[in-house]
């Protein structure tokens, strides 16, 4: 079998590291090739490929993808360049593995992976950690009960990088969390991101909570870090990372008989197993062929030259699906989804941390809706025609269509209305105390009222309450928040909503008289937007669990959860189910727009639907069997707000929607 012909894209610091790991496998006979290495500077590229010994040097990226030899590029840029270089790697065909952070957030980095396998390529996050042969001993030792149960992981990794410009800057991306920070949270997945069920298999173990801080550079990057997680069966990790401190880096494992403690907890250059008592057992020095970057480039070999064993189609579709086919290809140890769940949680931490890039849109910019009108409208599902309403100089969100087909109610700085069709007359629904209210509300079935998410005064969290169209006072259903009212059964007894408990949100649900609440979703991410078909049988919903949001199904007691979109580019948010069954209707975000898990105000959007292809009658196994691929009906100027809960009307021929005009641009 011929070389692997190995190039470095970039000739910076971490690509001496690997140009030296690929040197050595060359030197050792081992089917790897120093072939070729590319920097913006000829002069650089030239000196670097003489250093190590490469065969071609290049003076541009693009002359470096261009050259079909080349089996593996190897991109060694700053984190903040990943994402352009990446895509540049994947348009030319050329199989990547990047190096760590795989991008600077989730957005970007979903809309790599998606590319990668719209053309088949092979693509890998070179994080070296999880292919080192060190991690076997581990294992072995916590399968063998050598330390007890497994409960607690610490982490420490401090560096300094202080005087590195780039590490300050937040145009790059700056910051200990992305360039070091990384490996204390790969460390604590490692040994703590699985559990057993009892039935023997592994599964996921979510992260519940998470409390994390920060101290900043002047830049507002973070220059020291400290996270704590918590995990679903209640195991721990302590994680620090600084690039101010002087060096430290170890990880230490906490069973309930023993520890395991590990120097260099990126590299692991030596393991020590200790008894419960703190005493020495057993120490190994792993051995390594070179700096242990060669064992992540060796997997991605066998990976290029097996392709019938490493690569796989995205997903079952169902047969209705008339998706074009896509390909993951990838390694166990470094799955594609892995590398979204990290880039997402490392978003999140970094929300914790109050830090963003120069180059990400502020929060405060994108929720900047001052000025904003909205357009109220109905589609016809029959004509493919919208019909405006009523238009207005403010901002109005999530319709609601009552169930004799008389009025609309919607949501508008905190208050709940109702817009009467036949009359045009609007009129504010009296809520008394309840007076911040979000687009998160539902009509009872009954017509006494309207179920709403409130944030309250005390703390500012979204709480559930009843408000009624005879002006009584309102009744609060969820003490517990934040919870997002999303659904109700067709008797009006149940409640279905989005909430968020111990730092992961999932769908549950409540008796809509106030009770106990039943906890639905557990699966990674965000799941939200739950809502019952008109016979309750199931919930229709939205999940980032697959690494972009899609659209989901499950029974009403949270059994056969279902993906039932499988959107390429966009995230699919709000599934509403019409009340005669046959049709879905969706917001679609493209991928470039937001990350998985947001749904903002003020994008290109695309309102989609789904149609039944079989009767409602069939004896179809799973509810994905028995519809069509989702179709664009319309584009608009929109998102948060436009549909955001079930707006069909009666006859299940129409719904309606809010789309927007930002500020004072009228071409929106």
């Amino acid at each position: 079998m011929k070389n692997l012909k190995f190039a470095i894209l970039g000739c910076g610091h971490i690509a001496t590291k690997m140009a030296a790991a690929v040197k050595t496998l060359e030197n050792q006979g081992m089917g790897v090739e120093c072939y070729a290495v590319a920097s913006r500077d000829l002069e650089k590229a030239t000196a670097f490929a003489k250093e190590y010994g490469f065969e071609k040097a290049y003076g541009s990226y693009e002359e470096l993808v261009a050259d079909f030899a080349i089996d593996l590029i190897y991109i060694a840029t700053p984190h903040s360049h990943h994402h352009v270089f990446a895509k540049l790697c994947i348009e030319h065909g050329r199989n990547i593995l990047v190096e760590k952070a795989f991008t600077a957030n989730a957005k970007l980095a979903a809309e790599v992976i998606s590319l990668a396998h719209d053309k088949g390529v092979f693509l890998c996050e070179a994080m070296w950690t999880r292919f080192l042969p060190a991690l076997e001993t581990i294992r072995s030792w916590i399968r063998d009960g050598r330390i007890g149960n497994v409960e607690t992981v610490e982490a420490d990794f401090t560096m300094k990088l202080s005087d590195r410009d780039r590490m300050h800057d937040p145009a790059l991306a700056g910051g200990a969390l992305l360039d070091i920070g990384i490996y204390s949270l790969t460390f604590a997945d490692l040994f703590l991101g699985t559990r057993e069920t009892s039935d023997g298999n592994f599964v996921r173990n979510e992260i519940t909570s998470m409390n994390c801080r920060c101290v900043k550079f002047k830049t507002g990057v973070d220059a020291s870090d400290w996270i704590n997680l918590t995990y679903e069966n209640g195991q721990k990790a302590y994680l620090k990372t600084s690039m101010v401190s002087p060096t430290h880096n170890e990880g230490v494992i906490y069973g309930t008989a023993g520890q395991i403690r590990v120097q260099n907890l990126n590299d692991m250059v030596k393991l020590e197993l200790l008894d419960d008592a703190g005493n020495v057992v057993e120490t190994v020095e792993p051995s390594r062929l070179c700096n242990c970057y060669e064992y992540e480039v060796l997997a991605c070999k066998e990976a290029i030259e097996n392709p019938a064993q490493f690569r796989h189609e995205i997903c079952d579709l169902p047969a209705s699906c008339a998706l074009s086919k896509q390909i993951i290809w990838e390694r166990p140890e470094m799955t594609h989804a892995k590398t979204m769940e990290f880039m997402t949680l490392m978003d999140k931490i970094r929300e914790q941390f109050g830090v963003s890039y120069t180059f990400e849109i502020s929060p405060g910019e994108t929720w900047n809706r001052n000025g904003d009108k909205s357009i109220l409208q109905v589609f016809d599902i029959e004509t493919g025609e919208a019909k405006v309403l009523k238009e207005f100089d403010c901002v109005i969100e999530a319709p609601n269509w009552s169930a004799d087909g008389t009025f609309l109610t919607y949501n508008s700085n905190g208050r709940i209305f109702k817009y009467t069709l036949a009359t045009d007359k609007v009129t504010e629904i009296e809520s008394h105390y309840v007076d911040n209210c979000n687009n998160d509300h539902v009509l009872d079935p009954d017509g006494s009222g309207v179920y709403v998410s409130h944030h309250t005064k005390e703390d500012g969290l979204s709480r559930i309450y009843k408000i009624y169209f005879d002006g009584r006072e309102p009744r609060l259903v969820t003490p517990l928040a934040p919870s997002y009212l999303h659904g109700i059964t067709p008797d009006g007894k149940t409640l279905a909503y989005c909430a968020e408990r111990n730092g992961s949100y999932d769908i549950y649900t409540i008796p809509a008289a106030g009770g106990n609440e039943t906890r639905l979703t557990t699966a990674f991410g965000l799941n939200d937007g739950p809502e019952y078909d008109c016979n309750g049988e199931y919930i229709w919903f939205n999940s980032e669990r697959s690494g972009r949001m899609q659209a989901f199904c499950m029974k009403a007691d949270g059994s056969e959860q279902t993906q039932m979109t499988h959107d390429l580019h966009w995230n699919t948010w709000f599934p509403h189910i019409s009340p005669d069954r046959q049709k879905v209707v969706m917001v679609a975000y493209t991928e470039t727009d937001v990350r998985p898990g947001e749904h903002v105000p003020n994008k290109n959007v695309e309102l989609r639907l789904m149609r039944r292809a079989l009767p409602v009658e069939s004896n179809c196994a799973l509810p994905a069997d028995s519809w069509s691929a989702p179709q664009t009906i319309l584009k608009l100027f929109g998102g948060q707000g436009t549909i955001n809960v079930n707006s069909w009307a009666p006859d299940s021929k129409r719904f309606a929607f809010v789309s927007y005009i930002h500020g004072d641009d009228p071409s929106n």
